[in-house]
């Protein structure tokens, strides 16, 4: 029994600090993911899907899916949602981020996130608050709050002996935790630069199944996102970025790389994650303001195959106020007939 207990801290303290903070190849494209201070940067709502399989061709590696959604609020009658009506464009150039005024936003994501027995499903809601720092410059601070199920799927757990009393003992039906957290974070930004702090796990909790202590706990984990976009000529965008992740008892990890766009709708990227990886991306804005990404990653370290890479794939849309093209003519015509 000792050694059952031993194997499931050890195990359940790698899960809490290498896979229940999930990274993704797109935070460098939406920095929502792992702040949640971040949303609504520009006047769109945006909601995004994403899948990720990792250690491809491995049975029981980890696998995440993430529902994610954001946007500004009204706190008065003025709209806060800038026009954006492309549904008649093959392809539409990104929103652009917007400053200059207060903003409220709201936001949420839903994560589920599996690796061999061990299990976390994750509703984290935010509100977060930004403000002018000068007109063509905006700062801000966001908090989320979240509950979170980490639990031991007993059907996928192989023993040596399949009548071990012990084992059926310890976890019983089923071996589960509840926990609250909280999360937060500061933005800087404007339309080319963006700049992020944030903290996840912030609370600390111990890992607990079935009142069973296992001398683990949800570490702390700190997140930097930082990138800077320019004009290479009246085709191309180059947009330079590092996302920086920090846990204890981990070194630190940092993705460098950059985007190449071409007319801020159509993208390919490449990072270098200093926890040996490499990381290729290509996207997409497409038609009825949706886009699309997808991002591969190739272990650069001594254990990997040609088959074992990680694959991502993200599905969005843009949401904004449609533009009023009859009421328009109709006070055109009114004007004119003046």
């Amino acid at each position: 029994m000792k050694y059952l207990i031993f194997i499931l801290s050890f195990t359940a303290s790698h899960f809490s600090w290498t896979q229940q903070e999930s990274q993704f190849i797109n935070t460098i494209n939406n920095p929502f993911l792992v702040n949640p201070a971040a949303g609504g940067l520009a006047g769109v709502m945006q909601f995004e899907a994403t899948s990720r399989t990792q250690w491809a061709g491995y049975n029981g590696g980890p696998k995440t899916m993430l529902l994610a959604g954001s946007s500004q609020i009204k706190t008065g009658s003025k709209s806060v949602l800038s026009e954006f009506n492309v549904k008649d464009e093959a392809l539409f150039s990104n929103p652009t981020n917007t400053t200059g005024a207060i903003k409220h936003i709201v936001g949420g994501k839903i994560i589920n996130d599996v690796i061999g027995p061990f299990a976390k499903t994750s509703i984290h809601g935010s509100y977060s608050f930004h403000m002018p720092f000068s007109k063509e410059i905006n700062f801000g601070g966001g908090l989320g709050l979240g509950w979170s199920n980490f639990r031991i799927n007993t059907d996928r757990v192989v023993l040596y002996d399949a009548d071990d009393a012990l084992y059926s003992e310890f976890l019983g039906a089923s071996a589960a935790q509840n926990i609250f957290d909280v999360n937060a974070g500061l933005v800087f930004y404007n339309e080319r630069f963006f700049g992020g702090l944030s903290v996840y796990q912030a609370l600390q909790n111990d890992v607990v199944f079935n009142d069973v202590a296992t001398n683990s706990e949800f570490n702390r984990h700190y997140f930097l996102v930082a990138k800077y976009k320019f004009d290479a000529n009246e085709d191309f965008q180059i947009e330079p970025g590092v996302v920086g992740k920090f846990a204890q008892y981990s070194p630190p990890s940092f993705d460098i790389g950059l985007r190449v766009l071409y007319h801020n709708a159509l993208w390919v990227g490449m990072q270098y994650r200093t926890s040996n990886a490499f990381i290729l991306q290509a996207g997409a804005n497409i038609i009825k303001n949706f886009y699309i990404s997808y991002g591969y990653e190739i272990s650069s370290g001594a254990i990997r195959t040609s088959q074992n890479g990680t694959h991502e794939v993200q599905l969005g849309i843009y949401i904004g106020n449609n533009r009023k093209i009859k009421k328009e003519i109709k006070e055109s015509e009114k004007n004119s007939s003046k």
